[in-house]
């Protein structure tokens, strides 16, 4: 009964995903710290002239995501640690500089995700194809598949909690936390 609109085309996603020498923010993932932060930066369909570096925060039960766009023109690679030192000199000089600066790149993400809409407030992500390439401590070239075939992700207000799990109650699929950093980590670093 759920009627969705794509309201634009597939596109391949890439993230870098930044952590400490240490895994900290791999070990509270994992652990359900209830108050955590991962940083990563992301670019579309290959695009490395328009980076965005997000923080995906998580209060609670509650996420969302602080986005600050990166212009990089100089195309520097974001997934090297020099490139990534060169980008963050394109960045206001603020605590979010600071964040990046003090974390190193562990892993690049991959994979296709598909976009729909029912109503303004209910959103549908679907990623397929995903896979992980390990950027430290010796970057690989080398990308594994993800042992996770495919994530849907519904996203909505808090205030629609209720409603938007009495409409999924019935859909005959597996409900599971997952996070693509977490399951590269494991991926990449077996």
């Amino acid at each position: 009964g759920l009627h969705f609109i794509k309201p634009y085309p597939s596109r391949q996603v890439n993230s870098v995903y930044f952590d400490t020498h240490e895994l900290d923010d791999y070990v509270e993932n994992v652990s359900g710290i209830s108050n955590r932060m991962k940083t990563r930066v992301r670019w579309y369909n290959n695009d490395i002239q328009k980076l965005a570096l997000e923080f995906k925060i998580k209060k609670n039960k509650a996420s969302y995501k602080q986005v600050i766009k990166i212009k990089n023109s100089d195309l520097y690679n974001p997934r090297t640690r020099s490139g990534i030192l060169s980008i963050n000199q394109n960045i206001k000089k603020s605590i979010e500089s600071l964040a990046l600066s003090t974390k190193k790149p562990k892993i690049e993400v991959q994979y296709e995700r598909d976009y729909y809409l029912l109503g303004k407030d209910l959103r549908l992500t679907i990623d397929t194809n995903q896979k992980f390439c390990k950027l430290s401590p010796y970057p690989s070239n080398n990308f594994i598949k993800s042992p996770v075939y495919g994530v849907a992700e519904f996203k909505y207000p808090a205030n629609m909690q209720s409603l938007v799990q009495s409409i999924l109650r019935d859909i005959p699929f597996r409900v599971f936390r997952h996070s693509k950093y977490v399951i590269g980590i494991d991926t990449v670093y077996s």
